[in-house]
């Protein structure tokens, strides 16, 4: 059972060597073989020793265990932050030496750029050893970029690394403390807390561990380069930095309300999804009720509110993106126009070495520094929620030792017999791989697997909590007989149970009510006492020994059978009918299919759908300009500074050796443009974010309500493919992606692009011959680009599919904790989660390292580029002034992280783009037929309720089998029919081709009207269905009564008069008005099938429907529906499909499915007559007494209806002969 993965690939990086290291050489082999073919699981390197799941949580837990003692001693509050630090301190240290060498070379650089303009500002071509000054110079830039662009890399690398390690020893420390929590513990937190704690809050490790080095690199990076701004320009860079300071706050104010609109958006998301979760699982009843219009107004509402508040943050964001964008030119302009006000004299490497300055303080001042602040928070309150859970009880582990006395054998033979038939059925047999939490599987599947699980642990004691409730009667009675009775024989044996008749076979019985003990003793002393319970037990027996008082008519009796095919439970309710044939299971399993993934790029198409779904081709053609301007401004700001600086040191020119006078520039004229031109990339700047986050989310609103509209009128064949998770993914995960970061991603990759194309343009117009270099590193890079990105997309995918086998283990097992724990299986299951884990970390270490790998070889580039600038500029120093130089070098210096970032944004822009696609993949699905035709039936349609099958056959898929073959009846008005058959024969289809869930071939008539000729709509609503899941959604009782307000009040009281619920609804604290839980989760299933009776009630169709509706109700709600459907609907035909015969056998006629074929119809009696019949046959499975009391009751009802007067005080006269009732005899002479 373990995957306990064998040491597939050796991970290269633990004998490489350091070259190797620094330059991420080790990967190249990967990338060879990602860029033939696709990359599997097991092409993924195994993780390195120290970075095991098991080795470091048990490491982390053995600090937190410490720390727990110390606290204990100290009577104070453990401390997780504590037992982290302690963990992990020295290993961080080392990498603040990284942060303190980047962060010093980044100020470096700006000192040597501005001795490299000194050296073009005092041109001399005489002197030679400023010319060799100047290349040293340069040389050193060169260095500094070459360390910059590796340093930065592989920092990044290992403070991620340290990140993952901690998030992987937390995950550890989360799910071993789950699978110990106490009952108390279990009360005060929930499965999705836990969950939310594994995939939320863990997360935050991976990104606090990259920042947290910059809370004291920001401050002191800033202090130093305010210092050198001083050395150079005076006093004015207080108002630079004085800007610098404002922006912070004002930073740190939009992400408050960013995150206060964040907080409101994700509630109204969490409400509409999960509503699109109770449509997607309900939306069978939702067709067959007609219900479309009424849920497509309410995620309508729903999802307007949500994309309001969107629009707002988005604005925000862009105001911030804005703001980072242009903050670097209004802090030069502040610091210069102060400067020049000042009466200074502007010069070229005075400007470019502020500009630089302030570039490389700005990154971590308004990025870094803030970013940490953020994720220190988040930190501490998820390193806050992750201590409570680590705090709440345990259960205490005790091992007794168990008497040796003589064991027991047992016989486990008896009981495989009968999986055996189930075994063939499934493809492989006791291989075969069943779905998440049992999906594969029916419902009775799920008990026997249970139940053989529990068998095989051969236990001293066993505890059955109802195993029999889920399979029909024959199999209950097998598994009774055979394997409680027979197999258990010899062991303690506790079995719960709604089964009476069993009750006979035990030794003890207990009745419990409302938890407590009513009675107890042995069922020979219960028939004696003829107590409370006794009533009960007495019926049943009167059923199961009609003979003993002649004369009673005989009860209802109740097996609990829930033999659909899909389980109740099953955690994915949508496939619940999903498989009309038990026999066919394999042939679902074979349907589910593999869900789509769109290999290589994403198109152009879908890029032009995304767009022109948010506006107009005016305004997305008008969007291009406004970009272009943007940028213009921004390059045309700084350019203006240094053809000031230009100018200005044109003027210091020598008169009569007098030494210089410096003549005065016209100030006024220079400081006009330079302000308009700030002003002008200011505005721009925001107008051209706003209008981009515009059009973005309005597309994602438009492309959710096209692919809401098409899934709803999907045809269900739809909804039994595709898995409730793979649509509510769209609906969550992709729409989240175009609300949220989409929009961001794609603002910051056109900044970015227009960026780097502004500093290669500059560059080429000051020193044409760059472009000459510039064509081979382009190719380069292209060439790379398309290289990295073939590896780069199935390294990410592989992340995401191996991320969820760690959320799926872990609900599982908070699922199943009990079963686990019962079989002391948590080590086995601890095991299972490390490895889990283990497998998600190799695939999250090349999701770092192929990142680094490419970032790498990007920035090289970069400081190629720098280089050849730099050297450049000194070759062809005769042509160039200081500060056409400044703008060159200064702009070559802000590629260094800019151009790898821009890529990095394109690629991630062409990932989620894939949401995109996936989203419009779901907005052009096949559609059912139309709601309402031209042609629509007369309103008061249908008044006798006749139906006619003509002929039919049904399919579920046109490619799929044919589940009703030639099926041709009658069912007259005001009929009441029962329609039997075994697991599979095509009963719910019948009524899936009457609702045209599907559309039938053949004819089915209604009062003369064709069903296939009128729309869906008229159809459905005309028509009441009781279905066999009693299904309610959030929202009001009164929005599930009558979701269209088309009642009275006092109409809906008295159908809850009707179905018993009026006190019920009474007692709640808005009555009627009360919000229901998630899917009505706070009324027992027997009160949500009152529910659906008392829709059908409301109503008021001529044909009622009745899909094994009481099979998970007590008798005694049983009973009342029963009686209910009798009064109620006496004058309606009525459909009734049983898996318990009892129910039906008082009907007009019964239908007798078999593999689609219609077998017998007729009259109960008349059916039992003929021997060879299945209906006979079926009748006889369920044990003698059974047998004869429902063939009584049939016998019974019979002669009341077509003979009332030889039915004296309601038991037939028998004839004393041979028990042929006497009437029959006359009948027969008669003939």
């Amino acid at each position: 059972m373990l995957p306990v993965y064998p040491e597939v690939k050796p991970n290269p990086l633990q004998d490489a060597n350091l070259c190797s290291r620094v330059l991420f050489w080790w990967l190249n082999p990967l990338f060879k073989i990602g860029h033939k073919r696709r990359l599997e699981e097991d092409d993924m390197y195994s993780v390195l020793p120290e970075d095991r799941s098991k080795h470091l949580g048990e490491e982390l837990q053995g600090y937190w265990d410490q720390e727990v003692l110390r606290a204990e001693k100290a009577t104070r509050e453990p401390s997780l932050t504590k037992a982290i630090i302690k963990c992990y301190w020295k290993s961080y240290l080392v990498l603040g030496i990284f942060t303190l060498i980047e962060e010093s070379t980044r100020v470096v650089q700006p000192i040597i750029l501005g001795k490299i303009i000194g050296y073009f500002e005092n041109y001399n071509p005489t002197d030679s050893a400023a010319l060799y000054e100047a290349y040293g110079y340069a040389g050193v830039l060169s260095a500094c970029t070459l360390v910059l662009a590796i340093l930065h890399h592989l920092y990044f690398y290992h403070v991620q690394c340290a990140g993952m390690r901690l998030r992987v020893a937390m995950c550890h420390m989360i799910y071993r403390k789950a699978l110990r929590l106490s009952n108390l513990a279990m009360g005060k937190t929930t499965t999705g807390q836990i969950v939310n704690l594994l995939s939320n809050d863990v997360n935050r490790f991976d990104q606090v561990t990259i920042f947290l080095h910059f809370l004291w690199a920001g401050p002191l990076q800033a202090i130093i380069v305010t210092i050198l701004l001083w050395m150079e320009v005076g006093i004015s860079c207080l108002a630079g930095m004085a800007v610098l300071i404002i922006l912070l706050p004002l930073q740190s104010c939009i992400g408050k309300l960013f995150s206060s609109l964040r907080s409101k958006t994700a509630a109204f998301t969490d409400t509409r999804i999960r509503t699109m979760n109770e449509v997607i699982t309900g939306i069978r009843i939702i067709k067959m009720y007609g219900w479309e219009k009424s849920f497509a107004d309410l995620i309508t509402s729903l999802r307007r509110k949500e994309i309001s508040k969107i629009l707002r943050s988005s604005y925000l964001r862009g105001m911030n993106l804005a703001s980072f964008f242009v903050a670097s030119k209004i802090i030069v302009f502040v610091t210069f126009t102060t400067y020049v006000l000042l009466g200074n004299v502007i010069t070229a490497s005075r400007v470019f070495v502020a500009v630089t300055l302030y570039g490389a303080v700005r990154l971590t001042v308004t990025l870094f520094f803030p970013s940490a602040v953020e994720k220190v928070s988040e930190a501490v309150v998820s390193i806050r929620r992750i201590k409570n859970f680590l705090l709440l009880d345990e259960i205490t582990q005790c091992n007794p030792q168990l008497p040796s006395g003589g064991k027991m054998i047992v016989d486990v033979q008896d009981f495989t017999a009968f999986w055996d038939k189930d075994l063939q059925v499934l493809e492989d047999g006791d291989l075969t791989v069943i779905g998440d939490r049992g999906t594969t599987l029916s419902g009775g599947q799920k008990a026997r697997v249970n139940l053989a699980r529990a068998v095989y642990q051969d236990a001293d004691i066993y505890l059955l909590d109802d195993p029999l409730s889920a399979v029909d009667a024959e199999v209950s009675r097998h598994l009774f007989e055979l394997c409680i009775c027979q197999a258990l024989y010899q062991k303690i044996t506790i079995l719960v149970t709604h089964q009476l008749q069993y009750l006979k076979a035990a030794s003890q019985i207990l009745i419990l009510k409302d938890g407590e003990m009513m009675q107890k003793g042995t069922y020979t002393e219960f028939l004696k006492s003829g107590i409370d319970f006794g009533s009960i037990l007495k019926k049943e027996n009167e059923e199961t020994e009609p003979s003993t008082v002649p004369g009673t008519p005989t009860l209802r009796n109740r097996t609990f059978s829930e033999s659909s095919v899909w389980s109740q439970q099953s955690s994915r309710p949508s496939l619940k009918d999903a498989a009309p044939e038990d026999q066919d299971t394999e042939n679902i399993q074979v349907t589910l299919s593999e869900e789509s993934r769109l290999e290589g790029k994403v198109g152009f198409k879908a890029y032009r759908n995304y767009f022109t779904a948010g506006a107009h081709w005016c305004i997305i053609i008008f969007l291009i300009p406004v970009n272009i301007a943007a940028q213009v401004a921004y390059v045309l700001q700084d350019w203006w500074l240094s053809y000031w600086a230009n100018e200005q040191s044109a003027l210091n020119v020598t008169v009569n050796g007098q030494g210089n006078v410096t003549e005065k520039l016209d100030l006024y004229w220079y400081l006009g443009i330079y302000s308009g031109l700030t002003v002008s990339a200011v505005l721009f700047g925001i107008a051209r974010s706003l209008l981009v986050f515009y059009v973005l989310v309005s597309s994602s609103q438009t492309l959710h309500n096209q692919m809401f509209e098409s899934i709803l009128r999907a045809p269900v064949l739809f909804f039994d493919r595709n898995p409730i998770g793979r649509i509510l993914n769209r609906f969550s995960k992709d729409i989240g992606h175009m609300d949220d970061l989409l929009p961001l991603t794609f603002l910051d990759f056109i900044q970015t692009f227009l960026q780097v194309i502004g500093v290669v343009g500059v560059a080429v117009s000051v020193i044409p011959w760059i472009a000459i270099p510039l064509v081979p590193l382009g190719i380069i890079f292209f060439v790379l680009r398309r290289y990295f990105l073939q590896t780069s997309r199935d390294v990410k995918r592989l992340e995401s599919t191996t991320r969820s086998p760690v959320f799926s283990h872990l609900s599982s097992s908070l699922q199943g904790l009990w079963t686990i724990r019962a079989y002391n299986a948590e080590e086995r299951f601890q095991e299972l989660f490390d490895a889990h884990q283990d497998l998600h970390s190799e695939a999250w270490f090349l999701f770092l390292t192929t990142s680094r790998w490419f970032a790498v070889r990007l920035d090289a580039i970069c400081a190629i580029f720098v280089i050849v600038v730099a050297f450049g500029s000194l070759i062809l120093a005769k042509t160039l002034d200081a500060g056409q130089v400044g703008l060159a070098l200064s702009y070559a210096l802000t590629l260094m992280g800019m151009f790898q970032w821009c890529v990095r944004q394109s690629a991630e822009v062409e990932n989620m783009m894939i949401s995109v696609e996936r989203v419009i993949e779901y907005t052009d699905l096949e559609k059912e037929a139309s709601w309402e035709y031209q042609k629509r039936p007369p309103p008061s349609w249908p008044q006798e309720g006749v139906i006619v099958f003509d002929n039919v056959n049904f399919s579920y898929s046109l490619d799929g089998p044919l589940v009703l073959k030639h099926l041709t009846a009658l069912i007259k008005s005001r009929e009441k029919v029962g329609i039997v058959g075994r697991t599979g024969a095509g009963k719910s289809s019948l009524i899936a081709a009457l609702f045209r869930l599907s559309e039938p071939e053949g004819k089915i008539w209604i009062d003369k009207v064709l069903t296939t000729e009128i729309g869906l709509h008229d159809l459905r609503k005309k028509m009441s269905i009781i279905p066999q899941e009693p299904v309610l959604f959030t929202g009001t009782m009164r929005k599930n009564l009558d979701p269209f307000n088309e009642h009275t009040d006092e109409e809906l009281w008295n159908a809850l008069e009707e179905v018993q619920l009026k006190e019920a609804i009474e007692d709640l604290p808005a009555k009627m008005d009360t919000e229901l839980a998630e899917s009505g989760s706070n009324f027992s299933v027997g009160q949500r099938q009152l529910v659906c009776l008392a829709r059908a009630i409301l109503r008021k169709n001529r044909i009622l429907i009745i899909d094994e509706a009481t099979a998970n109700v007590d008798p005694r709600t049983d009973e009342l529906i029963q009686k209910k459907i009798r009064e109620k609907f006496a004058q309606c035909t009525v459909l009734t499909i049983a898996h318990r015969l009892n129910t039906i056998i008082d009907s007009d006629r019964i239908m007798v499915l078999d593999s689609g074929r219609l077998k017998e119809y007729d009259e109960p009696y008349v059916l039992l007559q003929n021997r060879d019949g299945l209906f006979y046959k079926m009748v006889q499975q369920l044990g003698k007494a059974e047998a004869a009391a429902i063939t009584e009751t049939a016998k019974q009802v019979y002669f009341k209806r077509n003979y009332p007067e030889i039915t004296h005080n309601g038991h037939v006269v028998m004839n004393a002969s041979n028990g042929q009732p006497s009437a029959l005899r006359i009948f027969e002479t008669a003939l």
